[in-house]
């Protein structure tokens, strides 16, 4: 049923909460996954972009080694997230797009608003993970 799945995660145990079900869908339907990590800051010089980009990139490539995820599938990029995602989703002809969503008070909280950009503005489907809480 989908051909290509585009998995966007934090750097975090939720994002290995995510990652962990979009692997499982992409197994389920023999899927090319593609897994990508968005820093949302917009105005920053580009040699501290990439300063952020190589910070956060062990922490991507531990959590997507997990999953067999190959590098060629990894992305990270810097700028708004839900923008990035969608544009990301038609570049690479995505079928579905899965991200996670907290649940809080309030609608915006509930699916928050990357993953609201993201169902609004996807030209695929759109999976939302409810994202477990941890027990304190």
């Amino acid at each position: 049923m989908y051909k290509t799945i585009l998995c966007a995660i934090e750097a975090s145990t939720e994002g290995k909460q995510v990652l962990a079900k979009a692997a499982e869908m992409a197994e389920l339907y023999g899927s090319k996954l593609i897994v990508m990590h968005v820093l949302p800051y917009k105005l920053l010089p580009k040699d501290y972009q990439k300063e952020l980009k190589d910070k956060i990139s062990p922490k991507i490539e531990e959590l997507c080694a997990g999953f067999n995820v190959p590098k060629k599938n990894r992305i990270i990029k810097v700028g708004k997230p839900y923008e990035l995602i969608c544009n990301e989703g038609i570049k690479r002809k995505a079928d579905l797009i899965m991200l996670g969503t907290h649940s809080k008070k309030g609608i915006q909280a509930l699916i928050g608003s990357t993953a609201n950009g993201v169902a609004n503005y996807a030209d695929c489907d759109v999976s939302l993970v409810r994202i477990a809480k941890s027990s304190k």
